[in-house]
Formats: structure tokens, sequence, C-alpha cells
């Protein structure tokens, strides 16, 4: 789990070079300050939402009403009532793990129900503004790692001609880590912290066993993807269902196949009857090879990536 310390300054590299984000001077934030006082008032003169403003227009849109408001505080309060429980101790420690992964759930579908605000929030007059101010940080905190010179000498003037930079996308990740002190904002919550003590969770809070296995909700053993597995002896692992059989990569069954039966209980030669759906999928084939006719061919299961992930409200 990250540590939650400032950092100075954090490193990356894109293409081969190094480059690194620093904290910002008393000068910088002054002056990021005053572009964000700038950009307010800007928004503010193009008639823009304030945000004392947003729940109104939600409703307008009707993305938001009083059972959705109902629903988030009913999910807020049983966040909290958690929260309450786990300070206070008392309780069997498996009840405790229960009760902070149930506030993870709840903090996520809170978050799903905020998703229309998030987005509309953005655009309100403080949202630009305080987008304004990151930005300016940024612009003047983004340097070459092993001379310490900007890489924007005009800062924000520069930054603002090629936002898409590869450099200026993964260090504007990076700044926001450095200045927020954490890798993770999730780490912060009270569930996780909780969950990560008692060794629950991983560093990346994937819920695990006792010898540190990637588990699901239900205690059953998943691979990064959140794909059922079972161990074998030798370390490896083999895909399974829900029951416990083995399956493939693509999702079939991993079983050796025996003849049918007839009504005499003599095995039926199957050689001799053909499957419609390979009879179909061989014309397709062919008609794929003479571009006379382009026909989707089933897909197979893919892999799904599954992880309990508790998330900032």
């Amino acid at each position: 789990m990250a540590d939650n310390t400032l950092e100075e300054n954090r490193t990356f590299t894109v293409n081969g070079k190094k480059y690194a984000v620093r904290m910002p001077t008393v000068d910088e934030i002054k002056e990021a300050n005053q572009a964000r006082a700038t950009a307010f008032n800007e928004a503010l003169n193009r008639g823009d939402l304030l945000r004392d403003q947003l729940e109104g227009e939600l409703r307008k849109r009707k993305l938001w009403n009083d059972d959705r408001e109902r629903e988030y505080q009913t999910l807020r309060q049983e966040v909290l009532d958690g929260e309450f429980k786990l300070k206070k101790g008392g309780i069997k420690l498996n009840q405790a793990k229960q009760i902070a992964i149930e506030m993870s759930k709840k903090r996520s579908e809170m978050v799903t129900l905020l998703s229309s605000r998030t987005d509309l929030d953005s655009n309100t007059c403080e949202g630009k503004a305080d987008a304004a101010r990151f930005n300016y940080l940024f612009a003047a905190c983004l340097v070459y790692d092993e001379t310490g010179e900007q890489y924007y000498p005009n800062k924000i003037d520069d930054y603002l001609k090629n936002p898409d930079d590869p450099v200026a996308s993964q260090g504007a990740i990076e700044f926001y880590y450095l200045i927020s002190g954490t890798d993770n904002v999730d780490t912060t919550l009270p569930e996780n912290q909780f969950l990560y003590k008692f060794n629950f969770v991983n560093e990346d809070l994937r819920l695990v066993d006792k010898d540190g296995k990637l588990i699901n909700e239900d205690g059953h053993h998943v691979d990064e993807y959140g794909n059922l597995i079972k161990w074998e002896k030798n370390g490896e692992f083999t895909l399974v269902d829900p029951a416990g059989r083995k399956v493939a990569d693509d999702g079939r069954y991993d079983v050796e196949h025996s003849a049918f039966l007839d009504d005499d209980g003599k095995e039926i030669d199957e050689s001799t009857y053909t499957s419609n759906l390979e009879t179909k999928s061989k014309e397709t084939e062919i008609l794929e090879d003479t571009d006379e006719k382009v026909v989707e061919k089933p897909k197979t299961r893919r892999k799904t990536k599954k992880a309990v992930e508790a998330k900032e409200v």
C-alpha cells in the first residue's frame, strides 16, 4: 500500500527518456491561484453554471431526482455506519471483513450514481477554475529529470499548445499523485486500510487468501482477470467453472469426449453425423475467402478483469 508521505518529486520515463514532476514553489502557487480566479471570472461572465446551480440543472435534464437522492443518502449512511463499526471494533474479524467489503461495494454504487453530476461539475465555473489551477501548476512543475530544466519554458502557454503530448499525459498523472501524496486515493479509505491491515487484500487492493492467492468475494480462487481457477499441487492452476470443472482458455470444457449411446446402450458412430453449425461455419469460411459475403464468426468467451476495488466519493 502506498505511503501517504509527500515526496519532493516523482520521476517517470517516456520513450526511454526520463522526466520528473516536482512540488510547486510558493510563487507558483500564487500564480496558479490567480489563474484560477481569472478562469472563474471568465466562465462566470460567459454564463456558465455555478456549483450551487448544479443540482437544479441535473433535475432539469432528468439526470437526478428525489429517488436517486434518497438512494444516494441511504448508501452514504450505510458506508458511515460501516466505518463506525470498523473504528469501534469488538466484533469477529470475519464479520468486520464482510462489513468492509460491503462498504466498498456501496461506495462504488455511490460513484455510479454521481457519475452524471461529476461530468457536469467539470463544466461549472468552479470546475473550469480548478482545472486551470492544476494545469498551471503542472506546466510549471514538469521538468527533465537529469537537468531539472522546465519541459515547458513558457509554462502554461506551451502546455496548452499540445496537451496530448505523451510526456504531458503521463506527467499529469504523476503530478496528481505527487500533490495528493498517494498513488491511489483508494488506499486512504477506511475499509481498504482495514482489509490491508489484516491481510485480506494485497497492495493492489485485490482480495487474497491467507497464502496471498487471489480470491473473489465468495472465497474462490481466481486469476488476475477474475476467472475461476483451481490450484494444482505443482504450483500451476487450471481454469474451472463454478462447479469446479476444468475449462480451456477459450471457455470450452477441457474433458475427454466419449461416444454417445443409442437406446440399446451401444456406442454411436458420430462420424456419420454432421453438425449444422459445423456446416455453416465451413460455408462462412468459404464466403470470407471469396469475398462474396462477410459473416461474423461466433465469439468465444474473453477473459475479463474483475477486481474488488473501492473508489473515492
